[in-house]
């Protein structure tokens, strides 16, 4: 008899968790949204669809296997504290450091110069032109964020696939959280 109702109890258990579960979610006790600090951008979209300047090859490789950590300048002076974050932040993930490249995509032509600068003080730092700009057309309507204005920090996964951004004056803490989760 003792083992009868041992084995009724570890059957039924399963069932009984499944069930208080799901009453719990129609119920609408369900968690409200994410605990991510980005934003996540509207809809999907993969970097394999952007090629370089003569259009035969990807705009970046992720052939890697490495988590792209970027931004898209079209303003020097707020671009400046988005670069010198992504620096930080690579600094601080420590030991996950080599999981992370730092990339920076650009359109406008009259921004080389200070580009220049930035690679030459940044040193492991990549830049990438968007000849045509439609890559900034891309984050634009995917974000609720104007990314022609502000020039926040997103993230792309090892795939290629664009994740998240970052709105401009979230602490570094937060972004770091969330860097240590995705990597």
């Amino acid at each position: 008899m003792r083992n009868k109702i041992f084995l009724a109890a570890i059957l039924l258990t399963p069932i009984l968790v499944v069930t208080l579960s799901s009453l719990y979610f129609v119920m609408g006790l369900s968690p409200d949204g994410t605990r991510n600090n980005g934003s996540f951008f509207k809809s999907y979209f993969d970097f394999n669809q952007f090629k370089n300047n003569e259009g035969e090859t990807d705009l970046i490789s992720f052939e890697d296997g490495k988590w792209v950590l970027s931004v898209y300048v079209t303003n020097e002076e707020k671009s400046k504290e988005s670069i010198y974050l992504m620096r930080q932040l690579n600094v601080a993930l420590n030991r996950d450091i080599n999981k992370l490249k730092r990339v920076v995509f650009y359109s406008n032509k009259l921004l080389e110069d200070y580009l220049d600068d930035v690679k030459e003080e940044y040193s492991r730092i990549e830049l990438i032109e968007d000849k045509n700009g439609v890559l900034l057309n891309v984050l634009q309507r995917n974000s609720s964020l104007n990314f022609n204005n502000e020039n926040p920090i997103f993230v792309i996964d090892p795939y290629g696939r664009a994740v998240m951004y970052f709105n401009p004056g979230t602490d570094p803490k937060l972004i770091l959280k969330d860097l240590k989760v995705l990597i």
